[in-house]
């Protein structure tokens, strides 16, 4: 599977630098620090058989049941994909969902994504929306769309958001 990753992010590198060569906020984009690839299986069979390729490969594994599907995310323990990647997200797809699998996205840490807006504002090139997370109170991302695939742009990493999560499920169990 490293290699299928390994191949898919060039690709995707390179659709994105053809997106933001010609934009004019250029040092935001040269500032963004690519964290985690998001890859997309078709069904629950994929998904256990991906996720047990990435197994011996990995010294960290969190898995999370949302929107009717799993999530894992995997740190790879030794291996680094192309732009210093070590976690990747699989995810199943949604229940009756038809989109693409393989890459879905990058996400993109930015200590500037309070000003993405503003900054992505200035380029009429590039589609972009404000997404929001409904289950962690408070998570929002940019997404900008291209080539059939997405970047997030946030402001912290999935760690922060799995971190969180475990939190809440403290929560939970400690006042029931």
């Amino acid at each position: 599977m490293l290699d299928e990753l390994e191949a898919a992010i060039d690709q995707y590198y390179e659709d994105w630098q053809s997106l933001t060569k010609h934009t004019t906020s250029k040092n935001f984009f040269e500032n963004l620090k690519p964290t985690a690839v998001g890859w997309k299986v078709a069904d629950r069979e994929e998904y256990r058989t991906r996720l047990a390729e990435l197994h011996d490969l990995s010294d960290k594994i969190i898995e999370t049941w949302m929107n009717e599907r799993w999530i894992a995310k995997v740190h790879l323990k030794d291996a680094t994909l192309p732009h210093g990647i070590t976690v990747v997200k699989l995810m199943e797809r949604r229940p009756g969902s038809t989109d693409t699998v393989g890459l879905d996205h990058l996400d993109f840490y930015s200590p500037d994504a309070t000003n993405a807006e503003s900054i992505l504002k200035q380029e009429p090139n590039i589609k972009w929306t404000h997404e929001s997370n409904d289950v962690i109170e408070d998570y929002e991302w940019i997404s900008i769309w291209f080539e059939g695939t997405e970047a997030k742009i946030k402001n912290d990493t999935v760690l922060t958001i799995v971190s969180a999560e475990l939190k809440e499920l403290e929560k939970k169990i400690l006042s029931s």
